[in-house]
């Protein structure tokens, strides 16, 4: 049995735990700071295309609005546009008809938040992107 004085650590292993718990602490952070779900994207503002030679108006994307719909940039770029404005190529009555670009969920079919999307080749619906 022993008594007396407390016995003293090493003067190594005081800075030795500080630097270990520093370094878990810049770890974990870092995990948390690249997750998915921490990255704030700025969201682009709105944009025009131009009327084209048979359309009824011109069309204003917003990203914003769409934002409030699908869960995450990927759901449409990549995917469906590219990620820079331009480089996706003529955007087209045609193509969405055909199920491409915007036509690829404005089909009447998907569902997004529980609700089905509107179609854009139904004319009842022109004036919802297009406006005069």
């Amino acid at each position: 049995m022993t008594t007396g004085a407390p016995r003293k650590e090493k003067p190594t292993v005081r800075p030795m735990r500080l630097a270990s718990a520093t370094a878990v602490l810049g770890f974990v952070s870092t995990l948390f700071l690249l997750s998915p779900g921490a990255a704030q994207v700025k969201v682009p503002p709105d944009f025009t295309f131009p009327q084209g030679k048979d359309s009824p108006g011109v069309v204003t994307f917003s990203h914003e609005f769409h934002k409030g719909k699908v869960e995450k940039c990927t759901g449409c770029h990549t995917k469906v546009f590219k990620m820079k404005k331009g480089q996706t190529g003529e955007l087209t009555m045609a193509k969405m008809k055909a199920g491409e670009l915007c036509g690829a969920c404005h089909n009447g079919k998907t569902e997004v938040g529980g609700k089905v999307v509107f179609a854009a080749d139904d004319k009842a619906n022109c004036e919802k992107c297009h406006k005069k």
